[in-house]
């Protein structure tokens, strides 16, 4: 067994080699680095104004999707969309969860909001696809518009993560 940490939300894992994907907050397999490698980079000194306004609202774009997913793995009927929806929240919590640490704020209690989800898989597997959409898009223009280097390679990061979420939502949809 060997020890691993995720470079994003910096989770250890434990296995005989890295998982393909943080099975925390879902980053790729290259972003796993041995224990020994990490580095905490989550405290950075005087982040710019457009990027602290950027990962405000990332936070509460993720607090906003953890709320929708916890909703929709509660209401759906079929166990299968009821794990993928749950996992989809796990990981959207975790995003939160890392953006506080560089915003150093207290992480946001996180419910499931009744009035975002149906009690059908197809619209929500359609709304989890908008969501995603706009998700990718707002963290690739966060991305470009980053100067810190963690900054920028935590939005490029989540952009790669929604991107998948966005593959999970079409097969379902």
């Amino acid at each position: 067994m060997k020890l691993f940490r995720c470079r994003i939300c910096g989770d250890p894992y434990l296995g005989a080699s890295a998982p393909s994907f943080c099975p925390f907050c879902g980053a790729p397999e290259r972003y796993m680095v041995p224990a020994e490698e990490y580095q905490d980079r989550n405290l950075v000194p005087d982040l710019s104004a457009r990027s602290r306004a950027n990962l405000e609202k990332a936070l509460e774009l993720e607090v906003g999707n953890a709320s929708f997913y916890m909703c929709a793995s509660a209401c759906s009927p079929d166990p299968v969309s009821q794990a993928m929806f749950k996992a989809l929240a796990k990981a959207e919590s975790e995003h939160a969860s890392v953006i506080c640490k560089i915003l150093r704020a207290p992480k946001p209690e996180i419910k499931p909001d009744d009035k975002a989800c149906r009690k059908d898989d197809k619209a929500n597997f359609a709304s989890s696809h908008e969501r995603e959409k706009r998700a990718v898009a707002f963290y690739r223009q966060a991305a470009e518009e980053a100067v810190e280097e963690r900054v920028k390679e935590v939005f490029a990061a989540l952009t790669e993560i929604e991107s998948y979420h966005i593959a999970l939502s079409e097969t379902r949809k």
